[in-house]
């Protein structure tokens, strides 16, 4: 019944999308005339691929993913064979069958994550200790052994922090004095300099490369995350998730510390007023978090196997960040180079994050979707590869 209802909100957020308020209304009959069959054949292909089967497993993403997208093919079919395609959308039946899958999957996951919670919240009441190695390898186990082991995740996270200042003077107040030196260097640099007339571009460009360097920092230590663990991972028995996570979080704490010092500076400096629309910050952060927790998995897994996924890895970054509009405005872009680059990966957030800080408005709706549709999409994707390939970790560091 949620999918059924879904399927109708998604279809009509799709048409909404794909037109502006004009051409929508052109559009809508046709897309109420199709309606039933879109929605019905999606349902039907999810029964047909068993998405409702009880215990799943690890087989409930490709079923669902499945289910979607071959009922939305079969329901496109059926409206070019009984009506056509004239005053209809495909690009909005394709679009449907992205925010359906997406949808769908948010839903599962929160019930997914519930149970977790209360997993864990039962083990902690029955101080059972006994883990169960018979059991297939699963995202949901994996999860949950971070959340027993968390603790030692919060270890590690205060080590990496501690290491990285050891010896220092000043500690972590360097990381507060980096934002305040970089607001100084650029403004000088851009404003003074070479004049950028630009508005809003320094602050922008700041913005976009704290963003970027929280992101590429977990993405280069998460490859050395398993390898360079190698001594702990062979002598002490622990959910080996924990070290791409803990990687991921020792750099969100740095990038925490530093965004805290900067905006409060930069919004004064570049006189910008903060809006209603900074509450959108924490869950545009989240969605990166599970991106970037999902690259740091892959990457993790991948280098264990491969030592040159870290060098492939520094020239893969190089090309990203010019696809990401950091030192470019996207909005200054032309119409047709928009799309391919609010699809990188990075665009989306970078993207939203400016037009809260910025221009004091919500990240628009195409900003959310690829920002939602890579987080969720990495996250599974990173933390399968991991869990699937985990006992064999030890063998390959």
């Amino acid at each position: 019944m949620g999918d059924a209802a879904l399927a109708v909100v998604c279809y009509f957020a799709a048409y909404a999308l794909r037109f502006d308020s004009h051409d929508l209304a052109r559009f809508l009959p046709g897309a109420v005339r199709t309606l039933p069959f879109i929605a019905g054949a999606q349902i039907a292909g999810l029964l047909v691929f068993r998405a409702y089967t009880f215990r799943q497993g690890r087989r409930w993403l490709p079923r669902l993913l499945g289910g979607v997208f071959a009922g939305t093919a079969v329901g496109t079919l059926l409206v070019w064979q009984v009506h056509g395609f004239q005053g209809v959308s495909r690009i909005s039946f394709a679009l449907d069958a992205v925010l359906l899958a997406l949808a769908a999957f948010g839903w599962r996951a929160v019930v997914g994550l519930s149970r977790l919670a209360r997993a864990a919240r039962d083990e902690r009441v029955s101080g059972d200790d006994i883990e169960d190695r018979t059991a297939p390898p699963s995202v949901s186990a994996g999860l949950l052994g971070i959340v027993r082991y968390r603790e030692l995740l919060r270890n590690l996270v205060l080590r990496d922090t501690k290491l990285k200042y050891r010896g220092s003077v000043f500690g972590f107040f360097w990381s507060l004095a980096n934002p305040l030196l970089l607001v100084f260097t650029y403004t000088i640099a851009f404003r003074y300099i070479l004049r950028t007339t630009t508005e809003g571009f320094v602050f922008n460009l700041l913005l976009g490369l704290l963003n970027w360097t929280f992101f590429s920092n977990s993405a280069m230590m998460s490859t050395g995350s398993v390898v360079g663990a190698a001594s702990l991972i062979k002598s002490v028995a622990f959910p080996r998730a924990i070290l791409p996570v803990a990687t991921v979080l020792f750099n969100l704490v740095q990038f925490l510390l530093t965004i805290a010092v900067f905006l409060p500076i930069a919004l004064l400096i570049f006189g910008i007023a903060p809006t209603p629309a900074v509450l959108f910050f924490p869950a545009l952060l989240v969605l990166q978090i599970l991106f970037t927790t999902g690259v740091a998995f892959a990457l993790a897994t991948l280098t264990s196997f491969f030592r040159d996924v870290r060098h492939i890895l520094e020239i893969g970054l190089g090309i990203l960040f010019w696809t990401t509009p950091i030192i470019y405005s996207y909005d200054n872009l032309p119409e047709r180079l928009r799309l391919p680059i609010l699809l990188s990966p990075m665009s989306s957030f970078i993207v939203g994050y400016q037009q809260i800080f910025h221009y004091g408005h919500g990240p628009d709706l195409a900003v959310w979707l690829a920002a939602g549709s890579y987080a969720a999409g990495m996250f599974v994707l990173g933390a399968s590869l991991f869990v699937n390939t985990e006992d064999q970790l030890a063998e390959q560091v």
